[in-house]
C-alpha cells in the first residue's frame, strides 16, 4: 500500500513538473513570437497575424516557365493569370447571390465547386467585400498524350461579413494538342462548351451537340479553364 502511494505521489509531482514545464516553454516562444507571455494575447495577435499574413503559394516559375514558353513561346501567361483572378470575382458574386447563372465559364466541375460553396451558406446571408489579389503564380505545367495541362495558384483576400479571411485557389487550363490522341482521355479531363457547359463528348464535331457553338477551334487554339481547386 505505501508503494502504491508513494508511486501515485511521484506521479503527481511529474504531472505538476510537466504542466509548469509546458506553460514555461509556451510563455519563452509567445515571448519571442509576440513579445508578450500573455498566452491569452499571444493567441489573439496569432490570430491578427493569420488574417494578415497572405497564404503562401509555392512558385515553381523557375522549373516550369521556360517549359511552357518553349512550348507555347505566342502564349501570354500574364493574360491566363489575370483570367483566373476575375473567375475569382465571379465565384463569389456567385456564393453571394446563391446564383451561377452569370458565370462565363460553365464547365460542370467549375459548378459543381461553386454549387457547393453555396450549399455551405444556404441558410446563410454572405456579403464579401474588399477582395485583394497578392499574388499569382505558375504552380505546376505537364505535357501527357494529346494535351497539356497548366496550373496556376493565387493568393487573396477578403473580408466575409467583416471577418477579414486570407486564401487561395488552383487553377486547372487544359490544352489540347492532338484531339486524335487525347479521345480516350475525354472523360477523364471532363472537358465541357464554353459557352452552354455541356460535356464534350467527341473531338470530331466542330460544334457543341447541345447549343451549336463552336468548340473544337476554341479547345485547340487555347488554354481552357478546366477545374479550380481550393487548398
Amino acid at each position: 500500500m505505501m508503494k502504491f502511494l508513494i508511486g501515485i505521489i511521484i506521479l503527481i509531482g511529474f504531472l505538476i513538473f510537466a504542466y509548469f514545464y509546458v506553460v514555461f516553454k509556451l510563455k519563452k516562444i509567445t515571448k519571442e513570437y509576440f513579445n508578450t507571455t500573455d498566452l491569452k494575447k499571444a493567441l489573439e495577435l496569432s490570430k491578427i497575424n493569420d488574417e494578415d499574413t497572405p497564404k503562401s503559394l509555392g512558385s515553381l516559375d523557375s522549373i516550369y516557365l521556360s517549359k511552357f514558353q518553349k512550348d507555347f513561346p505566342d502564349m501570354n501567361l500574364n493574360e491566363l493569370k489575370r483570367l483566373s483572378e476575375s473567375f475569382i470575382l465571379e465565384i463569389f458574386d456567385s456564393i453571394e447571390n446563391k446564383n451561377i447563372d452569370k458565370l462565363h465559364n460553365k464547365n460542370e466541375k467549375i459548378m459543381a465547386f461553386i454549387n457547393s460553396k453555396i450549399d455551405d451558406y444556404k441558410n446563410i446571408k454572405v456579403k464579401f467585400t474588399k477582395l485583394k489579389i497578392h499574388n499569382t503564380v505558375l504552380n505546376k505545367y505537364e505535357v501527357h498524350e494529346g494535351f497539356a495541362s497548366l496550373y496556376l495558384a493565387t493568393a487573396f483576400e477578403y473580408y466575409e461579413n467583416n471577418k477579414k479571411i486570407q486564401n487561395r485557389m488552383k487553377f486547372e487550363y487544359i490544352y489540347i494538342i492532338d484531339p486524335k490522341k487525347v479521345k480516350e482521355n475525354l472523360k477523364v479531363l471532363g472537358l465541357n462548351c464554353p459557352n452552354c457547359g455541356a460535356p464534350i463528348t467527341s473531338l470530331e464535331h466542330k460544334k457543341c451537340s447541345y447549343c451549336n457553338s463552336g468548340i473544337i477551334d476554341f479547345i485547340k487554339k487555347s488554354f481552357v479553364l478546366n477545374d479550380i481547386i481550393e487548398y
